[in-house]
C-alpha cells in the first residue's frame, strides 16, 4: 500500500479501475484476493477468473491473497482488488465520473420501477373496486 503514498497513479484499486487499466495494457502486477473467488455469486467468480486471465494473456504477475492472512484482510479492505500499473495511468477519475453517473441511472431506474409498481397496484385494485361493485349491481 505504500506505492499510493509514493506513486499513486502507478496503483490502482477497485474492479472498474483495474478493469479499465488492463483495458490499457498497463497493469504489471495484479493483486487480487481469495475471498473474490469464493464468492457466493457465481457472476462475480466468473468476472474475476476473467479479469486474471487476461491480466496473464497480457503478460502480468498475477498474486492471489489469502484472505486468512493480515495482508489479504487489507486488500479486502480496499475491494479486493488493485493493481501495480507499468505506468500512469491519470486519466481514471473520468472513469470514476461515469461510475458514479451510472449509478445515479441505475437509482433512477428503481424509483421509476417503484412509481410503475405502485400505478400498477393502484389500476388492479380500481379494477377489483369496480368488479365488486358489477357483482353487486351497482354499476
Amino acid at each position: 500500500m505504500r506505492l499510493l503514498d509514493t506513486n499513486p497513479d502507478k496503483a490502482y484499486y477497485g474492479y472498474l479501475h483495474v478493469q479499465k487499466a488492463n483495458e490499457e495494457l498497463a497493469i504489471d502486477s495484479l493483486l487480487i484476493s481469495d475471498g473474490l473467488f469464493r464468492s457466493s455469486d457465481v457472476v462475480t467468480r466468473k468476472k474475476y477468473v476473467e479479469l486474471v486471465e487476461s491480466v496473464r494473456e497480457k503478460g502480468g504477475t498475477v498474486y492471489v491473497f489469502s484472505t486468512m492472512h493480515v495482508s489479504g484482510q487489507q486488500l479486502q479492505q480496499v475491494s479486493g482488488v488493485a493493481a501495480i500499473l507499468r505506468y500512469p495511468l491519470p486519466d481514471l477519475d473520468e472513469l470514476e465520473d461515469i461510475a458514479a453517473a451510472h449509478m445515479e441511472d441505475l437509482s433512477e431506474d428503481e424509483e421509476d420501477d417503484e412509481e410503475l409498481t405502485e400505478e400498477i397496484r393502484r389500476q388492479r385494485e380500481e379494477a377489483r373496486v369496480r368488479e365488486d361493485m358489477e357483482d353487486m349491481g351497482l354499476i
